[in-house]
Parts: structure tokens; sequence; C-alpha cells
């Protein structure tokens, strides 16, 4: 009976370790990357996901995230649609507490045809990277 109930406790303490290391290596389950995903790209004005960072502190979640907007939005409006994706965000995601939204224009978006591209808006820190 003793081995029975040292063989049950080995087990748990198994999963729990585990689950106690992934906690440590910040991994976050692909399922819940998925329903952030979801969430973000449902979001009315958002063309793409552009980075998206998820991790545990304690017993809740925190992103990161980049979105690609339209580059002709008006600073409102592209501010109005961060905040509706990590409104969507927390809606969206089981145990998510906050969320840090950065906006990237859209290569071209803010263009005519026949202008040349714009610069890269990341460039002056382009090296740090």
């Amino acid at each position: 009976m003793g081995l029975l109930i040292t063989a049950a406790i080995l087990v748990v303490l198994r999963d729990a370790g585990r689950e106690i290391f992934r906690r440590l290596m910040d991994a976050v389950e692909p399922q819940v990357i998925e329903a952030a995903e979801a969430a973000i790209t449902a979001v009315t004005g958002v063309r793409d996901v552009a980075e998206l960072r998820l991790r545990w502190i304690g017993h809740s979640l925190r992103v990161e995230v980049g979105v690609v907007l339209d580059a002709s939005l008006s600073l409102a409006a592209a501010h109005a649609v961060c905040h509706e994706v990590e409104h969507a965000l927390i809606h969206g995601v089981r145990r998510l507490t906050a969320a840090i939204v950065h906006a990237d224009p859209a290569p071209g978006s803010d263009r005519d045809a026949d202008q040349p591209p714009a610069a890269d808006p990341h460039a002056p820190i382009a090296h740090h990277r």
C-alpha cells in the first residue's frame, strides 16, 4: 500500500514539476496564443499581427503585441483601435490582466501608387535588434 501511495505522489509531483518548469520558462499553451491571435484579428482596423508575446506573471497573463494598421489612420483612430485590441484580448484570453499594444503602419498604405515607398518606420532602432 505504501508503494502505491508513493507512486501516486510521484506522478502528481512529476506533473506539478513540469508545469512549474514551463511557467518559469514563460511557456504559454498554443491554444492560448491562438485565442489571442483570433481576438486581435477580429478587431476592425487590424490588418495583421506583427508580433505577439504572452508571458505568465504569477497566476495571470500579460501580452505585448504589435498590430499592423492602415498608415492613413489618424493618431486618435489608431489609438482607439489599439484600445479595442486590448479590450478584445482581455475578454478573449482567460487570465489575461494587461496588454501593451504597439501600432505599426502597414507598408505602402499611406502613399499614392505613383509615390516611392516611405522610409521604414523602425529604421532608427533597427540596428538594436
